[in-house]
């Protein structure tokens, strides 16, 4: 036990001499993550409101009187033109509205996503609603009609969600995201440098000539990279969490005019789980983090150079994201037992249903079985190639 500390010991000060991965590691994702979670949402809830406040000019062609002084109403300013739908494609307006033959056209540049050109024909269709609403009220009383008919019964929606997934709000699909990918992204570093970056030092050689069971250098050099993975991963939920709470707590009224208030405050999120449900994301987490661990130690100890073993790392980022993908379809499909046996496929889904308050014991107890027979067969495969001259040697 002792040598697999001093191997351990060994490889995490290699990389603690390094300060620029330490900060990149463990202190920027605190802040960093908050920053790419909530930033652009709160630009655009800033966007939305400041274009909500302004008066903007639209161009119009047709346009009765009384539209126009709604729109006036509504914070525009209607300006005659002949070709409005060429004025917003020279991005002389930001919106255009043309009647003709009884049908009221809006015209805007809506392709790209999130434009202020967007958000101004919202304010035009807005304008152009309560026009409708009145038109209709008018031909209902001149029939004789009162305006209840229009609305004979009334339609509420509430959110039947488990307490867990309402309180989590958008950190029920990113904590599995990002904790997939970070364990990885985390723990490759250390890898890298410990099996393909000691190859090219001249180093490993001399590791392996010691009086050390091949099974105790394989176990410290994981320790080493297993510490360095969950402490980079536990920067990021930390990050997670505190942008979460921020968004909760002080900036939900940036992202006012984008929702209602209810759901401005799911955008940020909190973790409301049992001890118990902590306990087996800690526990799920640490599985997965073996598994990927070795995985890993396999490919560079197998890569010749430092940067082959890089090479070998992307593919093995891109495998982890076809289970993510699987997660965002995962409400359209039957969850069967079988899946929680798939290797990181249940990894995921046993996050998801952990956040969310959703996972059973029978999923979760698979999961754990699963995912340690297969972490086990991938320490075992390291192992191996440790035993492997034509591996260890292949440079």
């Amino acid at each position: 036990m002792n040598e697999i500390l001093i191997i351990a010991r060994k490889e995490l000060l290699s990389v603690v001499r390094e300060r620029r991965v330490l900060f990149t590691t463990l202190v920027l994702p605190i802040i960093v993550m908050p920053v790419l979670m909530f930033g652009p949402m709160m630009l655009l809830g800033n966007a939305a409101r400041q274009t909500q406040e302004d008066v903007q000019t639209i161009g119009v062609k047709g346009v009765p009187a009384e539209v126009l002084e709604l729109l006036r109403e509504a914070r525009l300013e209607p300006v005659a033109m002949a070709n409005p739908q060429q004025a917003v494609q020279n991005r002389e307006v930001l919106a255009a509205l043309v009647f003709s033959g009884g049908a009221y056209t809006v015209y805007g540049r809506l392709s790209g996503g999130a434009t202020q050109s967007r958000l101004v024909v919202q304010k035009v269709q807005d304008a152009l609603r309560d026009y409708k609403d009145q038109v209709v009220a008018q031909q209902l009383q001149a029939r004789g009609v009162g305006t209840e008919v229009l609305e004979p019964f009334k339609i509420e929606t509430s959110d039947a969600s488990r307490p867990q997934e309402q309180a989590a709000g958008l950190l029920a699909f990113l904590i599995p995201y990002f904790l997939v990918l970070f364990i990885q992204a985390g723990g490759m570093p250390v890898a890298v440098d410990a099996t393909a970056g000691e190859k090219e030092k001249g180093t490993l050689e001399a590791l392996l000539a010691a009086p050390v069971p091949l099974i105790q250098i394989l176990l410290g050099k994981g320790l080493a990279v297993f510490v360095m993975s969950i402490l980079s991963t536990t920067s990021v939920m930390i990050g997670f969490l505190l942008g979460g709470w921020l968004m909760q707590n002080r900036f939900a009224t940036q992202l006012q005019p984008l929702q209602d208030g209810e759901n401005v405050v799911r955008l940020g999120g909190t973790l409301a789980l049992e001890p118990l449900g902590y306990l087996s994301v800690v526990v799920t987490s640490v599985l997965f983090a073996l598994l990927i661990i070795a995985i890993m130690i396999s490919l560079g100890l197998y890569a010749r150079t430092f940067k082959e073993a890089q090479s070998y790392m992307t593919p093995l980022s891109f495998v982890m994201l076809v289970p993510l993908l699987f997660l965002q379809f995962s409400d359209f499909l039957t969850l069967q037992n079988w899946f929680f046996a798939l290797p990181i496929v249940n990894v995921v889904l046993a996050l998801d249903g952990i956040i969310k308050g959703s996972a059973t014991l029978s999923q979760l107890s698979l999961t754990w079985a699963s995912t340690l027979i297969f972490a086990m067969l991938a320490t075992y495969l390291a192992y191996r190639n440790f035993q492997r001259e034509d591996v260890v040697f292949r440079n």
